[in-house]
Formats: C-alpha cells, structure tokens, sequence
C-alpha cells in the first residue's frame, strides 16, 4: 500500500516537474516568507544551489531529534532492528535497551550541536541578506 501512493506521489511530482509550464514571477513574496526562511534552513534564496541539500540535512536533525525524544535513539534502525543489535553484539538479555542505546546512539555534538549550528548559520545567513536588499 505504501509503494503504491509513493508512486503515485512520485508520479505526480515528475509530471508537475515536466509537465507544467514555468512561469515568470510577478509578485513579490509575502510577508510570512521570512519566516519560512528562517525556520527551514535551505528554504531561502541565500542558499544557491546547496539549498536542497540544507534542507535535507535539516529535516533529517528533525526526525533524528523526534527519535530521540520518542524512542530514546535518534536512529530509526534501532526501532527497528533492537532484537538484531543485541544477538549481534552479544549484549546480555537482561541488560540489552540500556546497553544497545549507549553503542549505537551518537554524540551530544551530532544530536544537539549540528542543528543548533545550521540553524544559528541560516539565521545569520537571513538576516544578513534582508538587510543587505534593504540598504541597496
């Protein structure tokens, strides 16, 4: 069922992709725009080509953090392959959550530091271009 709308929804962004015809812009963008910006790093202009992958990155900190919080791992493979993990490593039963989550979870760098640095970068990175298109 879930490769099915996945198709469908690829199929759908390939033919808005090919099949819609481009068009100039002639409005201006709103004034929740800036917002956007600032909340999606990658979302702005000032990226260039590198946005996408911004952008990437910071939907991955996301979920990475939305996993942490929820299942204590931000990784989803642990949700998924725990029993995998244990009888590979040969963690003790008794012992086995507590363990598994201290050998596969990541630094408080890569978890908490990385997306404070993105976002505190696209913040700079925003506000640095809107006062520079006020000022010229």
């Amino acid at each position: 069922m879930i490769t099915l709308i996945m198709t469908i929804l690829l199929a759908v962004a390939v033919a808005m992709v090919f099949l819609v015809p481009s068009r100039e812009v002639t409005q201006p963008p709103g004034k929740a725009q800036v917002f956007w910006e600032i909340l999606a790093p990658g979302a702005s202009p000032v990226w260039g080509v590198f946005g996408g992958l911004v952008l990437v990155g910071w939907i991955y900190f996301l979920v990475q953090d939305l996993f942490l919080f929820w299942k204590g791992s931000p990784y989803i493979i642990r949700v998924i392959a725990t029993p995998n993990v244990v009888s590979t490593y040969r963690i003790p039963i008794k012992d086995s959550a507590q363990l598994v989550l201290r050998l596969i979870n990541p630094s408080w760098a890569w978890v908490y530091l990385a997306p404070a640095v993105l976002f505190a970068l696209n913040l700079t990175l925003v506000f640095r271009d809107k006062l520079f298109r006020k000022s010229v």
